[in-house]
C-alpha cells in the first residue's frame, strides 16, 4: 500500500452543502471514499471516521449493491445498542482526485436489519496504519502514515 500524508475538511450531513450552512448545522469527519468487491464498486461516498468503532461498519444497502460475501454471523454494539450482522470483506479506498490510499480487502460488518447510519470508518484499517489527527478547532482531519514520526 502507497502511503502518504491526507487532510480533510469537517463536512456538513448530506443535504446541508449549500453555503452559508444554516445556523446550528454541526460539521462531521467524513471522508470520501470507494468501496468494491470484484466487478462492482460505489461512486465516490463518504464515510464518518469513527474513534470509538473497532472496524469498518457498511450499510445493508450498500453491502447488497456490491453483492458482498456473507464470512458468519457477527455480534456487535454500538451507541444504539447491540445488534447483529454479518462479516464479510471488501476493499476500501479513501480519498479521491489521484490521492487515495487503497486498503485492499478489509474485514467489515453489515447489520441484519437496515438502519439510518453512516458507513463508518473505524480503528481498523484506518488507526493501524496512520496517525489519526482530529483537530476539532480547525474541523480537519489529519492521517500521517506511521513511518514519519509528528514533530512538535
Amino acid at each position: 500500500m502507497k502511503k502518504f500524508r491526507l487532510k480533510f475538511k469537517y463536512l456538513p450531513p448530506p443535504g446541508f452543502r449549500k453555503k452559508p450552512f444554516p445556523r446550528g448545522v454541526r460539521l462531521y469527519p467524513l471522508l470520501p471514499l470507494k468501496l468494491s468487491f470484484k466487478e462492482n464498486k460505489t461512486p465516490y461516498i463518504e464515510g464518518l471516521l469513527d474513534s470509538g468503532s473497532d472496524g469498518l461498519l457498511i450499510p445493508k444497502n450498500i453491502a447488497i449493491f456490491l453483492e458482498l460475501p456473507d464470512l458468519g454471523v457477527a455480534k456487535s454494539s454500538g451507541v444504539g445498542g447491540k445488534f447483529k450482522g454479518h462479516r464479510t470483506q471488501v476493499e476500501l479506498k479513501i480519498g479521491r482526485g489521484g490521492r487515495e490510499i487503497n486498503f485492499g480487502l478489509v474485514n467489515a460488518i453489515v447489520p441484519d436489519e437496515e438502519q439510518d447510519i453512516p458507513i463508518l470508518i473505524g480503528r481498523n484499517p484506518v488507526f493501524d496504519e496512520f496517525q489519526v489527527i482530529f483537530e476539532e478547532f480547525n474541523k480537519t482531519i489529519h492521517l500521517i502514515p506511521k513511518e514519519k514520526p509528528l514533530k512538535f
